[in-house]
């Protein structure tokens, strides 16, 4: 079966890229283009922390062993805070258990802020898609314990800039494209978010690596705030990216190996899993 699709890649690879590359691609490039500004980082010494969180699980016929986590991090690997939850229960759907990452996220923000040990904490992923679809009660929680962290994704889906242009993909790949690998940011823009004001801006730390998308809150957010922000980022970061949503990914993820020793402290390793099957 993949011999055939690797066959019908390379027979139709150039239609396939063209159909993201059509009649509106040099619009939308010439658009981001536009919005972009040129801006070497000037390196401003700074402790920063980055949060991240993780969870994994594995099911035994009806039971569930599941692990969520959280944790705080600076970029000198010190753990400001971390929570975290290991239980067996008869249910754990995957909604479910990253609404509780997302809450452990929004916790162990509040207490690293509260440490007052970095000056900017970073959160690896997006204050909108956490937000949406969430109960007002626990959204506008979850702003409140974030205070002042800045959101940090490496990929992105959001169309918020050029979806009515017509745009194939994400805002994040026209902007990668249009700067041509060098340094910069795109001019902040306002993001619906029915919990708090938030800007985006798209931004290359170093050249020639990949653009990162990143949210502030605040009630206005200028090209001298992003410069500003840059400014800090740039002075830990490992191409292009925070160090410290590196070390707090590397410190909080949860594997399947980290599963498999669970499964044996708990006695599970006898109970027959929903894929053994296919020895997966």
């Amino acid at each position: 079966m993949l011999k055939e699709v690797y066959l019908d890649a390379l027979r139709n690879r150039e239609a396939k890229v063209a159909r993201v590359k059509d009649g509106n691609y040099q619009s939308i490039i010439s658009a981001a283009s536009a919005r972009w500004i040129p801006y070497e980082p000037a390196q401003t010494k700074c402790e920063s922390a980055g949060i991240d969180s993780s969870w994994n699980k594995r099911a035994f016929q009806g039971l569930n062993l599941y692990v969520v986590d959280a944790v705080a991090v600076t970029s000198r690997n010190k753990v400001l805070a971390a929570e975290y939850e290991d239980e067996i229960a008869d249910s754990a759907r995957r909604d479910s258990l990253e609404s509780k990452a997302m809450l452990m996220e929004s916790l162990v923000a509040q207490k690293a802020a509260e440490k007052r040990e970095a000056d900017v904490i970073c959160v690896d992923g997006s204050l909108v898609s956490r937000t949406n679809g969430k109960a007002s009660s626990i959204a506008f929680e979850m702003v409140k314990r974030y205070g002042d962290s800045v959101f940090i994704s490496k990929t992105s889906e959001s169309r918020a800039q050029f979806g009515q242009m017509g745009s194939k993909a994400g805002d994040i790949y026209y902007y990668n494209h249009a700067s041509k690998s060098a340094p910069g940011f795109s001019e902040p823009a306002p993001v619906k978010c029915e919990f708090a004001n938030v800007y985006e801006t798209y931004a290359r730390l170093r050249p020639h690596t990949p653009a990162v998308r990143i949210e502030i809150v605040g009630s206005t957010v200028s090209a001298q705030d992003v410069k500003h922000l840059l400014d800090r980022l740039s002075y830990r970061s490992v191409g292009g990216y925070p160090y410290c949503l590196k070390l707090a990914h590397n410190n909080c993820k949860v594997s399947n190996e980290d599963i498999d020793k669970l499964v044996s402290i708990f006695s599970l390793h006898n109970e027959q899993g929903a894929r053994d099957a296919l020895n997966e």
